[in-house]
């Protein structure tokens, strides 16, 4: 038909970089002495999911902070103080956003804000370890006792901890860019003002009616030039990994010329007032003026994909915060373009989509 598809999948689509590329043993690039380890290997969970882990630390790494507390105390009772409540574990959220003519911002006019929205911690129960205390053996209740040789502790002291997700929490959302919202898990010691950090990515789970009722999403729009454009998908709840088959069709009585059209799945992040678009795919036909010119009516279809690699889900507008509350929201969007030739253009936006992980 002289018509040319170009399919979007591979080509100038933006991928949301993963906030958590981990490997079983996850550390800030700057310290290499302290191990912190999830029991997901890739650092993705749920809200609402209990997420376990495992600490390493050097005890020669613990002492040497403990020696710079102020009021000295005797070594074993250091040692236990130490090992019972100076190690904790907290998960931390932090939203980010910018805004626009503002009287601190910078040399582009915007100015950037920090909103904490998850502050959730627990003990860092450790592994029982050998004491210069537990090496000494009496071997009768008489006054003459035997010493068996001191039994050094473990270089390393090992801990476990678990904590529970809060239900509720927005997306991780981290593109290099703003808007973002970024979690991680930060290990504290009261010895040192040092906190180890690994990066953790979160996503609720969204929801869907039961029993679920998937209904199709349809729009139109018809321009000056009497060209009439259509587009349809079958439903509206959708999961990642899924394709999304969109029906599009244009009536085109005047047999105007027209050049393409472009349909794009878009995921809008809103953080307060700052928005960021990012393409998931698309698929874009190219029309030449002799298949134009020949036919009053086009009808086409895309199958656009949702990546299953630690997609966000869909997030209906929430008031999130700790300190101070702000607005947070995720949609999916299926946006149609048609351009026509010296003409007008018309853009369509169906109404958003469901993206969920539940079954």
């Amino acid at each position: 038909m002289g018509n040319k598809i170009n399919n979007n999948n591979n080509n100038n689509i933006n991928v949301p970089s993963l906030s958590s590329q981990s490997t079983i043993r996850r550390q800030n690039s700057t310290v290499k002495e302290v191990h912190i380890t999830t029991d997901h290997v890739d650092g993705f969970y749920f809200s609402g999911e209990r997420l376990t882990g495992t600490v390493k630390i050097p005890r020669s790494f613990l002492h040497r902070h403990s020696s710079s507390i102020k009021i000295r105390k005797p070594a074993e009772s250091l040692h236990k103080r130490s090992l019972r409540s100076a190690i904790m574990m907290e998960l931390v959220g932090d939203a980010n956003y910018s805004t626009d003519l503002d009287p601190a911002a910078d040399s582009d006019g915007h100015v950037t804000h920090k909103v904490n929205i998850c502050r959730e911690r627990c003990l860092v129960t450790i592994s029982h370890v050998k004491t210069e205390l537990d090496a000494t053996v009496h071997a009768s209740p008489s006054s003459e006792s035997i010493s068996l040789p001191i039994i050094p502790p473990p270089p390393i002291i090992n801990g476990t901890f678990q904590l529970n997700i809060p239900d509720g929490l927005p997306p991780s959302l981290t593109n290099n860019r703003l808007p973002s919202v970024v979690y991680t898990l930060e290990l504290s010691l009261s010895s040192s003002r040092c906190r180890y950090q690994i990066p953790i990515t979160i996503c609720p789970r969204s929801s869907i009616p039961h029993p679920m009722t998937s209904i199709e999403l349809s729009d139109h729009a018809i321009n000056r030039n009497d060209i009439h454009l259509r587009a349809s998908i079958l439903g509206n709840f959708y999961r990642p990994g899924e394709e999304i088959p969109v029906r599009i069709t244009y009536s085109n009585p005047q047999q105007r010329l027209i050049r393409s059209i472009t349909v794009r799945l878009i995921q809008f992040y809103r953080i307060h007032n700052d928005e960021n678009r990012l393409q998931i795919d698309g698929k874009e036909w190219i029309f030449d003026a002799v298949t134009t010119l020949s036919q009053y009516e086009w009808t086409g279809e895309a199958h656009l994909h949702l990546f299953d690699q630690h997609l966000q889900t869909s997030y209906a507008t929430h008031y999130v915060g700790t300190t101070q509350t702000i607005e947070c929201e995720v949609q999916y969007r299926i946006i149609i373009e048609l351009n026509e030739k010296k003409g007008d253009d018309i853009h369509l936006t169906l109404a958003p989509i469901e993206v969920t992980y539940q079954k």
